[in-house]
This record gives C-alpha cells, sequence and structure tokens, in this order.
C-alpha cells in the first residue's frame, strides 16, 4: 500500500474514539489521554478484545436497506410511521442508514487496524502463544477488507471504472487528517492486499463459522470478482466452496434460521441478547409487523418451495386480507434472536450460474441452478429456459431474490445488474406513487453522509446529491 494515501474520516473518527474507549471494561488501558496501542493492548487477550469488539460492530443496517427500500417489503398493518422515510424512497445525505452504514464499517476499519498495529508495536507479552497471535491478526485483516468491501458496494457509483471515485482507502490509524477518497483501483489494491496477508496468517484448520476462517476468505473472494468483474476469482473460490459444503437439505434450511443447523453456513454474524436483532427490522417485539413482506415478492413464492414458509410466517399472514408477516430469523428461545447469515454456499450456486452464464455456458448455468431448486422443492425441478445472457441474469436475479431474500443483498442486486426498481400498486399506491427508480438514478449509490462532507472539506460528493 505504498502509492495509497492512507487517511480516516473526521467524522467517522469522532464517531470511533468514542465507541472504542466503550470498550474499556474488556480491556487493560492505562488512564491517561493517550489511547494508543501501547496503552490499549499488552497482552494477547488484550488483542482477542480489540478483535471481538470489531466483530460486534457489524450491525444489521445494509439488511434494513436492502429490505425496506426496494421492494421486498411493504406498510405493515401496525405502522405507526416507522421507516416510511426510507420505504418512500427518500435518500439524500441527511439519511440515517446512510450514516449508520458508513461509521459502523469506518470503525470496523478502525478498530481491527488499531489491533494490527498494537501487534506490531513490540509492547505485546507473547507468552508462547505466537500462532494465536497470528490467527487475530489474520481476522484483523480479513474483517478490514470485509469492511472495505461492503463500503465499496454502497458509496462507489461505477464499480469497473478503475479511476472513478470509491471511497477511503484507511490501514493506518491516523487521527488529523481529513483527505479525499481513493479510487476503485486503489480501494480493491488494499482489499487484495489484506486478503493475502490474512491468508498468510489465519489458522488453516479453524472452522468456526462465528469467526473468519480461510473459507471466509474464499466468500469474500467470490463476491468481490462478481461485482468487479473478475469472473474467474468468482468462480474458482465459488467451485471450492461448494466442494466443501452441502447445500441445506428442506428440514436443515428451516432449522438454519432458528440457529440449529450450520449445513450451508460460511459465515454468520453472531447476535447475543443485548444486540439489535434482525427480526426487529420489521416486527416490534411482542406486537405486530411495521413492515411486511411485499405483495411482488409473494407473489414469487411457490408453497411447494421450502422458503415459502422460511420467508413467510404462514400461522400470522392474511393473504386474502394482504397481510404478509416476515418470517425471517425468528429466533427460538427469545423473539427475533437469531444470528445473520452472512456468507451461505447458496450464494455461492448463485454466483457460479451467473458466471456460467457470462461465459456462455448456459447449459452449466441452467443445471447449477437446477442444484440449488431441487434442494429447495426437495424433488426434481425443471431446467430454467433462456437462450441469451440478458434473460439468464434476469431469471438468476429472480433467484438470487428468493433465496437471499432479507438477508442484504437486493438493493445491491439491483443495482449492480443495472435493473429498475419497480413496485406493484399494491406496495406503493399510499406512499406517494414510490412505485420506481429507474436503473440510472443516482439512489442507487449512497450518498456521502452530510456530517463527512462537513467535517472534512477534501471529501466529495456522490453524483446526484
Amino acid at each position: 500500500m505504498k502509492n495509497i494515501k492512507k487517511y480516516i474520516l473526521g467524522f467517522a473518527l469522532m464517531t470511533t474514539a468514542f465507541t472504542f474507549l466503550s470498550c474499556e471494561d474488556k480491556l487493560e488501558i492505562i488512564p491517561n489521554n493517550a489511547l494508543v496501542p501501547e496503552t490499549a493492548f499488552r497482552t494477547v487477550d488484550d488483542l482477542q478484545n480489540g478483535l471481538n469488539a470489531a466483530y460486534s460492530r457489524y450491525g444489521n443496517n445494509t439488511i434494513t436497506l436492502n429490505s425496506i427500500f426496494t421492494d421486498n417489503t411493504k406498510v405493515g398493518f401496525d405502522n405507526g410511521g416507522q421507516q416510511l422515510s426510507l420505504h418512500r424512497l427518500v435518500m439524500d445525505p441527511n439519511t440515517g442508514i446512510a450514516s449508520t452504514i458508513w461509521i459502523n464499517r469506518y470503525t470496523m476499519i478502525n478498530e481491527t487496524t488499531r489491533v494490527i498495529d498494537a501487534a506490531a508495536s513490540g509492547s505485546i507479552d507473547i507468552d508462547g502463544r505466537q500462532s494465536e497471535l497470528n490467527n487475530i491478526l489474520g481476522q484483523c485483516y480479513a474483517l478490514r477488507a470485509f469492511a472495505h468491501f461492503e463500503l465499496f458496494q454502497y458509496y462507489t457509483p461505477d464499480y469497473l471504472d478503475p479511476n472513478g471515485l470509491s471511497v477511503p482507502a484507511v490501514d493506518i490509524n491516523v487521527t488529523t487528517q481529513t483527505l479525499p477518497r481513493n479510487t476503485v483501483s486503489e480501494v480493491l489494491t488494499l482489499i487484495n492486499d489484506d486478503l493475502t496477508v490474512a491468508q498468510g496468517l489465519l489458522d488453516q484448520s479453524a472452522t468456526n463459522n462465528k469467526y473468519v476462517t480461510t473459507d471466509f476468505l474464499k466468500a469474500l473472494k467470490a463476491r468481490i470478482g462478481l461485482f468487479t468483474g473478475d469472473y474467474t476469482m468468482a468462480l474458482n473460490n465459488a467451485n471450492d466452496l461448494i466442494n466443501s459444503y452441502d447445500l441445506a437439505d428442506r428440514n436443515q434450511y428451516v432449522s438454519m434460521y432458528n440457529d440449529n443447523d450450520n449445513t450451508e453456513v460460511i459465515f454468520k454474524a453472531a447476535r447475543t441478547i443485548a444486540d439489535a436483532r434482525p427480526g426487529n427490522i420489521w416486527h416490534f417485539f411482542g406486537g405486530g409487523p411495521f413492515m411486511e413482506m411485499s405483495n411482488s415478492l409473494f407473489n414469487e413464492l411457490d408453497p411447494a418451495d421450502v422458503r415459502y414458509n422460511v420467508l413467510l410466517n404462514v400461522f400470522e399472514s392474511d393473504p386474502a386480507n394482504n397481510v404478509h408477516k416476515i418470517n425471517k430469523y425468528p429466533g427460538t428461545a427469545v423473539e427475533f434472536l437469531a444470528d445473520v447469515k452472512v456468507f451461505r454456499v447458496s450464494e455461492m450456486y448463485l454466483i457460479k450460474a451467473e458466471v456460467e452464464a457470462r461465459n456462455s455456458d448456459f447449459i452449466a448455468s441452467r443445471n447449477t441452478l437446477k442444484e440449488l431448486r431441487d434442494a429447495r422443492y426437495g424433488s426434481n425441478t425443471a431446467l430454467e429456459s433462456y437462450a441469451n445472457l440478458s434473460d439468464a441474469l434476469d431469471v438468476i436475479l429472480k433467484e438470487r431474490r428468493l433465496e437471499l431474500a432479507y438477508e442484504g443483498h437486493r438493493y445491491l442486486d439491483l443495482k449492480r445488474l443495472n435493473r429498475n426498481l419497480e413496485r406493484i400498486d399494491l406496495d406503493c399506491g399510499n406512499l406517494d406513487n414510490a412505485c420506481q427508480i429507474v436503473n440510472t438514478d443516482p439512489r442507487f449509490t449512497l450518498p456521502i453522509p452530510a456530517a463527512e462532507i462537513n467535517a472534512n472539506p477534501n471529501m466529495v460528493q456522490n453524483p446526484g446529491y
């Protein structure tokens, strides 16, 4: 990263300082005015606590955006004004979700970098725990790459323009500089460099899917390849994971969202009773929904498909009266308490099918989709039909909508594939006619938060804001 400017943003940094200080009870910190690696971290356990803090920054905000701002939700029967602005497709530099994603991901970057810097400071008492320290560092580099890529996805106007503006690429802790955005190629260079370092440090035998493993790296690379046009990288990594993970059968699929089965889960963001629960994106605790499944998504569901019951709360819905309660992340012992599935092998099948279609291998692409659909129906399903790439992408997009609904993909899929956001009348008639965003609309890229623009004179806003 010698050729890339290193910096961190003023607004995100101020937020990070407060959130990092809130973790003092977990870390051995010398009480002085300088919170630096030498005083905050002294042991390998301190580094682990710093890493745990970084994991905790991964919130549910991307799921919120991808469901409520798209065509996968409608206003619920118990809505009292919750999320109406976002659902009405209001997006500007003062929109809360744009600030939340920005702050959360840069906080994760800042906290992982603090751990990396502390380990390099020479002040850590390793005490024969070098391999454990290496694995901590590998996870930090991987999470930093992951956070950068999510920022890249949401705030970069054009993924394929190497010289276009992306997001700040931050690989050291800087406390005062307010420098401009890096280019697409520069951000991707940082991401790839961090993933390479992570690969060399991670425990190759680790399998706990609540932590970064080498399979996490493969899944992230597959996703990066799909978004950036590196289809060889996408396909190779997707195939590696398909060869290592079974698709969940119908019973396992239901159990997966109750956190009772991990057959196809590559990585999940752990949730505790103290965390924001994904189900509360749409429902009140112990009450009704303020957001429901959209009519257009409901119309795509087939009762013979196990996803029908996983996505729709069939016991509390009333389709005849236009009530469609979302069932994903129902929780078991505690309402709506469930881990967020970040990477699943089913996504790898969808990536593989898309790359095969882009390589004009439509027969292979249709067969890959059939494997996934056979698992969801529990029976032999018909091959999809498409004769050209545009048709193939439409079919794959439909399958992605069903398979990955409410997991943080819909907004990004529409953006990446240059598709319009379309809501049918029942979904938009009472929402100031917020029925469509065409694929050229600037709202398919999030604005740089107004607070960041105000704090950083060198920050450039995205077009259209």
